[in-house]
């Protein structure tokens, strides 16, 4: 009776592809965790005032920007160049997506395309509770720009592996030695 004899394949690849997927996913879940529990510290964090932050007002009611991101409110504002208080009719406050403060003037404001002092509060980043997982989050972001090259080197490995594998015995036919592989 004949015997079947299952071969092994020469490089199962099957739980180098699991890992490389188990580890994008937990890197991915990681990042988006630490994202929220650092944006959901930002409104307990304490605030820092900057005075007479000098910001460029544009033309037609644009937008121009403070300086300092995570933006709080802004306590007061005034004219560079006459000193006189600018009433908050005449500008609206918002905060980006990344945390900046967008000044947006009235389209009939005569403070459009002047240089104004700005007075305004924004959220301390250098608290630990913000800090924390922010770089932690940066850390997991670095290891995504890092992911694609580790994934070409593990598959330019692999290819390697099959290359030495497919022509690495080709000189071991025989035995070794001068004399065919029979020692006396």
């Amino acid at each position: 009776m004949m015997k079947l004899e299952i071969k092994k394949s020469a490089v199962d690849l099957t739980e180098l592809a699991m890992g490389v997927l188990i580890v994008g996913i937990v890197v991915s879940i990681g990042s988006i965790v630490l994202l929220n529990f650092r944006d959901s510290r930002l409104t307990s964090l304490s605030t820092v005032s900057v005075s007479n932050d000098t910001v460029l007002l544009a033309d037609d009611s644009g937008s121009s920007q403070v300086s300092t991101a995570w933006f709080q409110s802004i306590t007061s504002m005034t004219n560079e160049s006459g000193g006189e208080t600018i009433a908050a009719e005449n500008y609206t406050m918002t905060a980006d997506s990344f945390g900046n403060g967008i000044i947006t003037m009235a389209s009939d404001s005569e403070y459009n395309a002047t240089d104004v002092n700005v007075n305004y509060d924004y959220y301390n980043q250098s608290d630990t509770q913000w800090a924390l997982p922010n770089s932690a989050a940066i850390g997991l972001g670095e290891y995504g720009n890092w992911f694609t090259i580790l994934v070409i080197v593990g598959i330019a490995a692999v290819i390697l592996a099959l290359i030495f594998l497919a022509f690495g015995n080709k000189g071991s036919i025989g035995g070794g030695g001068v004399g065919g592989g029979v020692s006396y």
